[in-house]
């Protein structure tokens, strides 16, 4: 299980470009996410060498938690932006410490966050079919390697980040 663990760790969210895509829209939100872009884009990258252990996720987790998006606020999340940049955040606050240990929780909870973001976002944008893009990717990346996984996230991460811009105010 450890392995599946990992793999599903690895493709959720499964686009590799959607982070920075993502980090790019933090910092368009209004309550002024600053994402450290040297600080997530390396960690991403490595989630998919499921062969190589992060030996800093527990560190790379800190400095994620340090995100507007994860801090408490008394507004909470009502933008469409912040949304989808909490979502983000928090996909890979949970994909990094499952790739580093193979803790199946994680890798479960990062495919929950995923999944729920695009199960949202299907149902703001009509006819989307995210939703089932996403757990189509989540089931591949559990029953075989990664041949074809890279490709086909980018194009998953390309739409999904369309979808996200299409619903923001102009």
């Amino acid at each position: 299980m450890a392995g599946a663990a990992r793999r599903s760790a690895c493709t959720s969210p499964p686009a590799p470009n959607a982070w920075h895509h993502c980090s790019w829209a933090c910092g368009r939100t209004h309550r002024g996410g600053n994402p450290t872009w040297t600080s997530t884009r390396s960690p991403y990258g490595d989630l998919w060498h499921a062969d190589r252990p992060l030996a800093d996720a527990a560190e790379r987790v800190r400095l994620l938690e340090e995100f507007p998006e994860l801090q408490p606020n008394e507004e909470g999340i009502t933008d469409v932006a912040d949304t989808y940049a909490f979502f983000a955040v928090l996909t890979l606050r949970y994909a990094l410490p499952a790739h580093g240990t193979g803790d199946p929780d994680g890798a479960v909870s990062c495919g929950h966050v995923a999944l729920t973001a695009m199960g949202m976002l299907d149902q703001n944008v009509a006819g989307a079919g995210l939703l089932a893009e996403e757990q189509r990717l989540q089931s591949l990346s559990l029953t075989s390697g990664a041949e074809g996984l890279w490709d086909a996230s980018v194009t998953a991460g390309r739409e999904r980040f369309r979808a996200v811009l299409g619903r923001l105010p102009r």
